[in-house]
């Protein structure tokens, strides 16, 4: 074999050693791409982004455990399946992808805005939680197309019912309370976590479809790592390498 030959060989190599790491160990387990489909997320994620999302930090799910469930387990998880240790806790203001609950085979991008335990009510325009406004109460707001949805909320869900696909009307309902001032506020239940998109007038959120079972989180949004929308012009090299935040 020549010096050519034996560099091309080597590089060969290389390459499916690598992808054989990525696709066998590192996608399955600990690191996984995902691409932004809706503009749910606008102007944080862009249709056409596409990001590096990390599995292990918030526990991987174990493939198959939701149609055979060992016999003998110490792992999380419910009725979708079990889940290996997290490296990491959930924050407040974390973008992670997750499961949607309405159909686990799909996967959903959101902010964490509310934790088990807080109290979540929208009016104005502005995400109320524990009483004061949040850190992100108001994020990207489209004057031009207002939702109800993001005006008064849980107060609008009974002018929704019938006419909102996904809607967990009962679900939402058995924790609604009154809070200090007398408006409807929502309480986010145990084990649970409450998601928003930051296109907030057109993303559908734990608004619609409920609490998010912390069972159904795949892992925490970490960077862009390319971004272009076909049919669109070039890709756009500038949001390459983005952290997200």
């Amino acid at each position: 074999m020549t010096d050519k030959s034996l560099k091309t060989y080597n590089w060969f190599l290389q390459v499916a050693l690598a992808l054989l790491i990525f696709f066998g160990c590192l996608r399955p387990y600990i690191i996984e791409a995902f691409r932004i489909p809706t503009p749910s997320m606008e102007r944080t994620l862009l249709v056409g982004d596409h990001l590096l999302v990390l599995k292990v930090a918030k526990g991987q799910y174990i493939p198959w455990t939701d149609r055979a469930r060992p016999l003998i387990h110490g792992f999380r998880g419910g009725e979708h399946g079990l889940l290996m240790p997290g490296t990491g806790s959930l924050r407040l203001g974390e973008v992670i992808v997750f499961r949607y609950p309405a159909q686990p085979d799909t996967d959903f991008v959101k902010r964490v805005v509310a934790l088990s335990g807080d109290t979540v009510k929208v009016m104005g325009d502005t995400l109320f939680v524990n009483g004061s406004p949040s850190p992100w109460h108001g994020m990207f707001q489209d004057m031009l197309s207002a939702s109800i949805i993001d005006d008064d909320w849980p107060a609008c869900l009974p002018m929704l019912r019938g006419r909102v696909p996904d809607l967990a009307f009962d679900v939402i309902a058995r924790t609604v309370v009154l809070d200090n001032e007398g408006d409807p506020a929502y309480i986010v239940p145990e084990g649970h976590i409450f998601m928003m998109g930051d296109n907030r007038d057109h993303s559908s959120d734990s608004r619609i479809w409920g609490p998010l079972d912390e069972n159904l989180i795949k892992g925490k949004a970490l960077v862009i790592y390319w971004s272009w929308l076909p049919g669109r012009g070039f890709p756009d090299l500038s949001r390459v390498t983005m952290l997200v935040r």
